[in-house]
């Protein structure tokens, strides 16, 4: 089992236009989750569940480098506040006693 975590914090001004854009995500994706930080407003984590580290890789290069759609890297640099160097991401696995 193991998750991805993605953190960052949307601009006001770009919250509902991330939010449909995120819910078409979800809709495509079933293993992602998205929260919002109940004491910070526009403070989000992604949640996605069942990610190999080799998946994880291509989500962040896409994510933080782009991909052949340029404007999607573009969208997210304008929406996050600090743009992309604010946006972290962390590849977690289940602890297994031995």
């Amino acid at each position: 089992m193991s998750k991805v975590f993605v953190e960052y914090a949307i601009k006001p001004a770009f919250r509902e236009s991330f939010l449909i854009y995120m819910q078409e995500w979800k809709r495509r994706e079933g293993r992602l989750e998205l929260l919002e930080g109940t004491d910070q407003e526009g403070l989000f984590v992604e949640i996605w569940k069942d990610v190999t580290y080799e998946e994880y890789l291509t989500l962040k290069q896409e994510r933080l480098h782009g991909t052949e759609d340029a404007s999607h890297q573009a969208l997210w640099e304008e929406w996050i506040e600090g743009g992309l160097r604010k946006l972290h991401m962390w590849h977690f696995t289940e602890v297994t006693s031995s």
